[in-house]
């Protein structure tokens, strides 16, 4: 590829050697002209919900820098429709494309903007005087670094402040324009905002267990509790953390030494973009996930992402944030999973927003055609995700990024089988068999004895406050074929649930980030205590699910022997259709938090409160239920499924002849049922018929394929009457011009009348006449090389399956 030295900006120039594979399916230009010279189209959406005008407080100053403004493009509608097929094929087992999981250069090869356009873009915003210009591995987005003068110019909007929450943030007033000819190109432009997502985990510090008989998880106590034994210990297995904080790795570190762990490895990365900052709460977060993910796979490689601050953020208000973190852990492969405890309601981010979410499910499948999968909170807000106070007046929602798909959503449940009253006071000897005894001067670190049942988590009573399980379902995206047990057409989260009440049973974790005073505080000095006042620190939330499920998926990945299980959506429902034990089914507890009467989505009489009740089976409070880890590996391992075979592979036939060709059936893991063929013949004058009705799955399938043969035929060119008056035309005409030429003795004439008639005499023998060259041929089936494809398809555990077989077709004459 030819680029000028201009257009050859920072890590372009290395992207775009690519590999040299072909695809059915590749970039195509797409931008057509100068951008320039061409008149501006306003994008639908890209204004954040909180930028209200009644929180309006003027314009931001033109010469403030915003770093990292970026153009994140859509995939072209052929683009799209073969990544949806390529996904759907890495979860057949029968397909060749069965876990082959592309790298980053193949997937920008295949699903990227093209060269030439990329360029286009890359000049144009060179053109405006922006600065920094990066395009990324995914050949999908562009950013830059500018003004806010040039940013308000570039795309015909206004840059404004706002106050929310008692915080000044900055976002544009307006959507953006782009030029005529980039606008079906761009999905969302990024950066234009710095409302940055909060922090969920829930901190209780201040517990002492031996003293109150409380119960506390460590790691060990979450191995027995979810039968981690016999998956491994992580080892070889890699495993990223997304944030947006720096981290002191003393508490990992302390961590580790409290719960009996190996040493840590674990040293701190600098920060992806910005400058590594510690910031109050995102602190916490992460050191509770880079902790409870190292807890559970203990010899895995922990890799922690995160965005430092850019030149005029502040923790609080931050254009380069956790999303910025994410977007590089799924389009870079930097691991095999991802998990995010951060997240944004859809309706805060899609009332004008509608571009973002569809971005950020763009990173998705793009990691996920690389075998990523992103493991991610469902939130802690119960059926009101949007709301962070009791009682709600935004309306039900869910949270992005748990409500993609191809995202994996983590719910909530606690114990209930271990206290009469459900509370955080269990007496030691209360609850046999589920907990040992505590110590009576010291904590008994790893205590619990097996699998403790559970019920939905819901604290919001207790703790005045909205903590309760994220679920519900989707406004935005359609559910997965996969997700057949759940109601309605629309994506419903949680997938899965695990214990996440930070008031019964939470876990014990070691941060350095006092989030009730913001200052930094010495844990863990003892222990898991702190000496100064004998503390403990525990915590709770879906945060504490989405990292250690995500190391349960690292260990299954360790056991299976594989380099990748994504997609995972589909296997974990499909395990819970033929393994019913894989999953502990919760169906007890709700979460139904209360409404503000006359608000969005409120009922109009007494309770005041919505939400979902669990229920045997799927439901949008616990999903799957929580996980018996081990049986489910096996499941995931041992899914039920067959292959097809022509037997022999290829069958040769004279043209006229036919033969029958058998399909074998292979169960794979005991299946068995009913599969129902179809034949796809695309070979010219041929015929493909088989089974006209589903057959047992013990029975081979039988095809006959019959060819057509040569025939010869007269072919006339006209209708009979017709051929006769065209071949007497040519006659009657020469005689005109002999005859015409005697009575006028005109030489030239009767010259002319001659060649007509010798002319027109040959076309009619060669036309008109008894001559064969009026016989063709109908070729028949043409001889030559085919492939002809046979499908079976089954269904299992409610779920249909599909594999094809290839009977290669070798006519000749």
């Amino acid at each position: 590829m030819v680029m000028s030295s201009r257009a050859c900006v920072s890590v372009f120039c290395a992207a775009v050697v690519l590999s040299t594979l072909s695809y059915a399916v590749a970039p195509e230009d797409r931008i057509a002209g100068d951008l320039a010279n061409q008149p501006k189209v306003q994008l639908s959406g890209n204004v954040h919900s909180l930028a209200k005008a009644e929180n309006d407080l003027g314009r931001v100053d033109s010469n403030r820098i915003i770093e990292g403004v970026s153009l994140n493009f859509r995939l072209s509608t052929a683009q799209q429709a073969d990544l949806d097929q390529f996904l759907a094929q890495l979860a057949d087992r029968s397909s060749p494309n069965y876990h082959k999981y592309l790298t980053p250069a193949q997937f920008a090869q295949r699903y990227g903007m093209s060269s030439n356009d990329i360029s286009k873009v890359v000049a144009w915003v060179q053109s405006l005087g922006f600065t920094n210009v990066k395009v990324a591995k995914s050949h999908n987005r562009i950013s830059f670094d500018g003004t806010v003068e040039q940013i308000e110019s570039a795309f015909g909007l206004e840059m404004h402040h706002y106050l929310v929450g008692g915080e000044i943030h900055l976002a544009n007033a307006s959507s953006p324009s782009v030029p005529l000819a980039l606008s079906p190109a761009v999905l969302h432009v990024g950066h234009l905002n710095d409302f940055a997502p909060k922090p969920r985990a829930k901190v209780r510090p201040n517990f002492t267990s031996y003293v109150s008989g409380n119960h506390y998880i460590t790691p060990n106590d979450f191995a027995t509790i979810y039968d981690l034994a016999g998956l491994g210990d992580g080892a070889g297995q890699t495993i990223a953390i997304v944030g947006q904080s720096t981290v002191n790795p003393t508490d990992i570190a302390n961590f580790r030494s409290a719960a009996g762990l190996p040493a840590s490895t674990f040293t701190l990365p600098p920060a992806m973009e910005g400058t590594a900052t510690r910031c109050s709460g995102d602190e916490g977060e992460s050191d509770l996930d880079l902790e409870w993910a190292g807890g559970v796979a203990k010899n895995a490689t922990i890799k922690f992402i995160y965005a430092g601050l850019g030149k005029s953020d502040t923790c609080s208000s931050r254009v380069n944030s956790v999303w910025d973190a994410l977007q590089n852990a799924l389009t870079t492969a930097v691991a095999p999973f991802v998990s995010t405890s951060y997240g944004f309601c859809e309706q805060g981010l899609e009332s004008q927003n509608a571009g973002f979410s569809s971005t950020v499910r763009s990173w998705v499948q793009n990691g996920e055609a690389m075998g990523v999968t992103l493991v991610a909170a469902s939130g802690d807000a119960g059926a009101a995700d949007c709301d962070t106070s009791t009682p709600a007046t935004q309306g039900r929602a869910v949270d992005v990024p748990a409500s993609i798909p191809e995202v994996t959503a983590m719910g909530g449940t606690e114990f209930s089988a271990d206290s009469p009253t459900n509370t955080t006071d269990n007496p030691p000897g209360g609850n046999p068999p589920y907990w040992a005894a505590a110590g009576a001067t010291s904590d008994t670190v790893s205590s619990a004895l097996e699998y403790i049942p559970e019920t939905a988590w819901n604290d919001t009573a207790q703790d005045g406050k909205l903590s309760a399980t994220g679920g519900g379902a989707s406004t935005l995206f359609p559910k997965g074929s996969w997700q057949s047990v759940a109601p309605g057409t629309m994506r419903s989260v949680p997938d899965v649930s695990l214990s996440a009440s930070a008031d019964h049973d939470p876990y014990l974790f070691c941060s350095e980030d006092d989030q009730k005073t913001q200052t930094i505080v010495a844990t863990c000095t003892s222990g898991f205590r702190t000496k100064a006042d004998n503390s403990l620190t525990a915590v709770g939330g879906t945060s504490v699910a989405a990292p250690t499920f995500a190391a349960v998926l690292a260990l299954i990945n360790q056991y299976l022997g594989n380099n990748g299980i994504a997609p995972v959506n589909p296997e974990l429902y499909s395990a819970a259709g033929r393994t019913p034990k894989a999953f502990h089914d919760i169906a007890t507890g709700d979460n139904i938090v209360p409404c503000a009467q006359g608000s969005t989505g409120c009922p109009s009489a007494v309770p005041f409160q919505y939400g979902f009740t669990a229920s045997a089976g799927y439901d949008q409070v616990t999903g799957l239920g929580s996980i018996d880890a081990f049986v489910l590996a096996q499941a995931i391992g041992s899914a039920p499924a067959f292959s097809l075979a022509a037997t022999p592979a290829s069958y040769q036939v004279t043209q006229g002849a036919s033969i029958t060709a058998n399909v074998n059936l292979t169960p794979i893991n005991g299946f068995t049922g009913n599969v129902t063929y179809t034949c796809t013949d695309n070979v010219s004058e041929s015929t493909c018929t088989g089974p006209t009705t589903a057959i047992p799955s013990t029975q081979n399938a039988s095809f006959v394929i019959t060819t057509k043969a040569p025939i010869a035929r007269l072919e006339s060119p006209l209708h009979r009457e017709k051929l006769f008056y065209a071949c007497l035309f040519p006659g009657l005409l020469g005689a005109f011009f002999i005859s015409s030429s005697r009575q006028r003795s005109i030489r030239s004439v009767r010259f002319l009348g001659l060649l007509f008639v010798l002319g027109f005499s040959t076309m009619w023998l060669g036309s008109c006449g008894g001559s064969s060259s009026g016989n063709t041929k109908d070729p028949g089936t043409p001889a030559g090389t085919y492939n002809i494809t046979v499908s079976g398809t089954a269904t299992v555990s409610g779920t249909s399956i599909s594999r094809q077989a290839t009977i290669q077709l070798v006519v000749v004459p």
